[in-house]
């Protein structure tokens, strides 16, 4: 599976197409390495990658580090805007354990989380339905009625816009994080090492990107 597979496989699962995947494949220059969480973040978001992926007969998403992966992504290829959606999601998912279990998070038992969670992506998948059609009606009538010298991409948002559900992103960047990861591509999905072993921080030139 390449990138560009994974990223349409994501958007089928979540309904929308990837936050901050246009960042990542563009090669957009970004202050990397500076993260904006907690060892703590890391560790709460490596429990919820976990419950979506779990170690089985193969590894699950906390073995391939995932929430550490998140947090640096979230600093890196997200904006302000969406590190700050991000965060509330963060917060959203502590709040909607508190309110039906009474416990953090933490607390939940397997079959807890997993049932949270669940009803977290059916909301999310949900809601990304509501947002798409708003775009495609929005898109359609900026076709009727184009604007003389405005871009789509360039129109004022419109406030009123639906937003994505707060599992979105957070479901988005587990997905993306363990099928990229060394245990992911190897040990998860089919691996064919061409020319040689996996290497997956290379360092960057500044040249051309490969062709494959």
């Amino acid at each position: 599976m390449n990138r560009r597979q994974l990223l349409t496989m994501i958007a089928a699962v979540t309904g929308t197409a990837m936050l901050g995947g246009h960042r990542a494949m563009a090669y957009l220059p970004t202050e990397a390495g500076t993260n904006i969480f907690t060892p703590e973040d890391a560790a709460f978001l490596d429990e919820v990658a976990e419950t979506l992926i779990p170690a089985t007969d193969t590894p699950g998403a906390k073995d391939a580090g995932v929430g550490a992966f998140m947090t640096q992504f979230v600093s890196d290829c997200f904006d302000e805007e969406e590190q700050t959606v991000f965060r509330d999601g963060m917060e959203a998912l502590q709040a909607d354990a508190q309110n039906r279990f009474g416990k953090p998070f933490a607390d939940l038992t397997p079959d807890e989380r997993q049932q949270m969670l669940q009803a977290a992506h059916e909301a999310a998948t949900a809601q990304a339905s509501v947002v798409e059609e708003y775009e495609a009606t929005r898109q359609q009538s900026l076709d009727i009625q184009p604007a003389a010298d405005t871009a789509a991409d360039e129109l004022p948002a419109d406030p009123d816009a639906p937003q994505l559900h707060w599992f979105t992103p957070i479901q988005q960047l587990v997905l993306f994080g363990f099928f990229t990861s060394e245990i992911g591509a190897t040990q998860v999905l089919r691996y064919e090492p061409v020319p040689g072993e996996y290497i997956g921080d290379l360092e960057y030139d500044g040249g051309p990107a490969w062709a494959t």
